[in-house]
């Protein structure tokens, strides 16, 4: 069943993934995360989870209410987090070196927490969906792009980036951040303390405007 067709159910809300949850919700929610990760969501059944959970059904259904509400528990949640963890970054954070370096940071925080959740939340980004998790998806990414546009502008603002190449940093942002966080889930890169700062000194570096500030956080390059 599709998602879009039981939000008007009784699920329950995806809450419990949050943290202070009840420990046996978000013990559920980190197995259907690795099953939903590694055998993929339509081929993980009700059945499949709870026995990898050591948990009945009934469990599950009065955590999450089924498999769609669980699933959407995942996206959900964590998604909006991350969004309101951007959000806060550019509203708060006046220097836009650090903001800069702050934005990468929370993505990849944002992963080294929960890996099988991502790759399951990587696999909708980058997957065909027949279950109705698009919609959800496609809401979150609008949204974290709006911020991600945000951010980079106030980059340009400040005199660090060359403003007429705005578009082209926005793209290796995105593209370092990914390109990162793919590497850090499948291939067992480095995700740690002071690979943000690097990443955003050697991008600043190809971008920055010409006889621009170097910002607080230069490497000295």
């Amino acid at each position: 069943m599709a998602l879009s067709k039981v939000r008007g159910s009784n699920l329950k809300s995806p809450g419990p993934v949050k943290t202070g949850a009840s420990e046996v919700a978000q013990h559920i929610a980190h197995v259907a995360a690795h099953l939903f990760a590694t055998q993929g969501y339509d081929a993980t059944s009700v059945r499949t989870i709870v026995e990898a959970a050591g948990v009945t059904k009934p469990t599950l259904y009065y955590h999450y209410g089924s498999k769609e509400g669980l699933a959407q528990a995942l996206v959900i949640v964590p998604m909006s987090s991350l969004n309101q963890d951007l959000r806060t970054i550019l509203e708060s954070v006046p220097d836009p070196v650090e903001m800069l370096e702050r934005t990468f940071e929370a993505h990849f925080a944002w992963c080294r927490e929960d890996p099988d959740r991502s790759r399951f939340i990587f696999a909708l980004f980058f997957g065909p969906l027949a279950n109705g998790l698009m919609a959800e998806m496609e809401k979150f990414k609008g949204g974290m792009s709006c911020v991600m546009t945000e951010i980079v502008q106030q980059a340009a603002d400040a005199g660090v980036v060359d403003p007429d190449r705005v578009e082209a940093f926005g793209t290796a942002c995105r593209g370092l951040i990914i390109i990162s966080i793919m590497d850090f889930l499948y291939k067992k890169r480095d995700l740690g303390p002071g690979l943000a700062a690097r990443l955003v000194g050697d991008l600043l570096g190809g971008f920055r405007k010409p006889g621009g500030p170097a910002g607080s956080h230069d490497n000295g390059g």
